[in-house]
């Protein structure tokens, strides 16, 4: 996928001085108990080896600038107990040291106590309790679902664990004034055509319609979007798998096809492209990498500028 041109994650976390500048350790006030998705868990330090088991929550170290020992993953297939090779995730720069511990739900508990983690950090969820319940015997661990609990929340308990709450609250400063101005830019769009219908295409004989529940929804609103669905579909759905033919009930300005990327290959031209071109309506594709995290500081901002740049062309 292209950089972005107007404006790229990198350069906000150098407005931020939060990339490749050295930044304060000071400790914050210990003990410190933080909350998460099943419970609360108290510091005595502030850690030093840290186990990352998803994207999502790799993110927030890139932001703070801290680098993981040991991560864990459903999008790649690593091999176990040696560093994670041709990521492509944005949270990368926190991840250069990182060896591989296996599957985000099923790590390897060999692995994860030779690492000697004093914080696991992982998804949150009902769906994630028996990981959580068996990590937690091994290291503190803290669980997000950024569904309940926003990403924002997560980068503020981070950064007062690692005495970088500044760093964190000049992160949300630019990210805020950045989003912002993004919004502000499609304003003319979103009044005159605010309805837009999400798709994800992840083989050519398969799509799915995206609702609200899917994260990645959220970036139309913030933008000030209307997401919308075929007829008969809940909009509060997380995600439905479509005849093409139902496309055409479509009753909206725009739709937007999230294309995943297979070996760097967008899922090639199909029957729902066809039945697209039937709808008459404006078609934009977003590259889907598959390392991709759900959502995220660094995820959520990309999404926004490519979208914005999309739909603004």
């Amino acid at each position: 996928m292209k950089a972005m041109s107007c404006f790229s994650v990198r350069r906000l976390l150098l407005l931020s001085g939060l990339l490749a500048v050295p930044v304060s350790l000071a400790a914050g006030v210990f003990p410190l108990v933080l909350k998460h998705d099943f419970g609360g868990v108290s510091f005595a330090r502030m850690p030093s080896r840290v186990v990352t088991l998803s994207e999502e929550q790799a993110e927030l170290l890139s932001v703070l600038g801290i680098r993981a020992v040991g991560f864990g993953s459903g999008r790649i297939e690593g091999r176990l107990g040696q560093r994670a090779q041709n990521l492509t995730t944005l949270a990368r720069s926190s991840l250069t040291e990182a060896v591989y511990v296996g599957a985000y739900d099923k790590p390897s508990a060999e692995l994860l106590a030779a690492l000697r983690p004093d914080l696991i950090l992982m998804d949150g969820g009902d769906g994630s309790r028996t990981t959580f319940e068996a990590v937690r015997k091994l290291a503190p661990t803290l669980a997000y679902d950024y569904d309940t609990v926003p990403w924002r929340t997560a980068l503020g308990d981070l950064g007062r664990l690692f005495g970088k709450s500044a760093q964190a609250a000049r992160y949300l400063q630019t990210y805020d004034t950045r989003m912002a101005s993004l919004k502000a830019g499609l304003a003319p769009v979103a009044r005159a055509a605010p309805n837009t219908t999400l798709l994800y295409m992840y083989e050519p004989g398969s799509v799915m319609v995206l609702g609200r529940g899917f994260s990645f929804s959220r970036t139309l609103s913030v933008l000030g979007l209307t997401l919308n669905t075929p007829a008969g579909i809940d909009p509060n759905i997380s995600f439905k798998q479509l005849n093409a033919e139902e496309l055409l009930s479509l009753k909206t300005d725009r739709v937007l096809i999230l294309r995943r990327l297979n070996d760097g290959q967008l899922v090639p031209p199909n029957a729902t492209d066809t039945v697209l071109r039937r709808l008459g309506k404006p078609v934009y594709t977003y590259p889907l990498d598959p390392q991709e995290a759900s959502s995220g500081p660094l995820t959520d901002l990309k999404r926004a500028e490519a979208l914005a740049k999309l739909i603004r062309r």
